[in-house]
C-alpha cells in the first residue's frame, strides 16, 4: 500500500506526457484536427465578393457544415468519386436542375464549386451560373478534385442525387477535354 501513491503519481505523469505529445503532434501536422468547433468556425473569413478559395478554407467550411460543394464534372466522374457531401450540378444541366438544388443552398455561408484540373473551366462556369441566379458567396476551388484528393480529405463514391445523365454525358468532360 505504501507504493500506491508513487505508482499513481507515475501513471498520471505518463498520461500527462502522452496527452501533451499528442496535442503537440496534432498542432504540428498540416492536416491536424480542429480541437474546438468555436475556434474552427472563426478561422475562415469569407469575402462577400466570392472568387477562388483555398483547399484548407474549403475543407474547414465543408466539414463544419457552413458550406455546400457543387461538383461541375460529368456524372461518371462524380460517381467514381467526389468530395464527401458534394452535390452534382454540371453547368450544362444548370437550367434543368438548379431549382431542385436551390433549397439545399439555403442557410449556407458559402457555395463552393469545383471540377478537376488546373485549367478546367467547369467550376468557374457553374459559379457564373449561380451568381447569375442570385446566389451569394460563391467560391471556386481551383483544381478542386485533384487538390482535395492530394490533401487526403473525405471523399465518397456513388450516384448523383440529381437527374439521370442526358445525351452526351457518358463520362467525358467535354468542356475541359478530359
Amino acid at each position: 500500500m505504501r507504493h500506491a501513491p508513487r505508482i499513481l503519481g507515475q501513471s498520471l505523469g505518463i498520461l500527462a506526457l502522452s496527452a501533451a505529445l499528442a496535442f503537440g503532434v496534432n498542432a504540428a501536422r498540416t492536416d491536424g484536427l480542429p480541437l474546438a468547433y468555436a475556434a474552427a468556425k472563426s478561422a475562415v473569413q469569407l469575402d462577400a465578393s466570392g472568387g477562388e478559395i483555398s483547399v484548407k478554407d474549403a475543407a474547414l467550411l465543408l466539414l463544419t457544415g457552413r458550406a455546400v460543394a457543387l461538383d461541375a464534372r460529368s456524372q461518371l466522374e462524380y460517381e467514381m468519386g467526389h468530395i464527401q457531401g458534394a452535390l452534382w450540378l454540371p453547368p450544362r444541366e444548370f437550367a434543368a436542375q438548379f431549382q431542385d438544388i436551390k433549397p439545399l443552398l439555403a442557410g449556407k455561408e458559402a457555395v463552393i464549386t469545383y471540377c478537376d484540373g488546373e485549367h478546367c473551366p467547369l467550376g468557374h462556369n457553374l459559379a457564373q451560373h449561380l451568381r447569375g441566379a442570385g446566389v451569394k458567396n460563391v467560391f471556386v476551388l481551383k483544381n478542386g478534385w485533384a487538390l482535395w484528393q492530394a490533401e487526403k480529405l473525405p471523399v465518397t463514391k456513388g450516384p448523383a442525387m440529381s437527374s439521370l445523365p442526358t445525351k452526351g454525358q457518358e463520362g467525358i468532360c467535354r468542356d475541359c477535354g478530359k
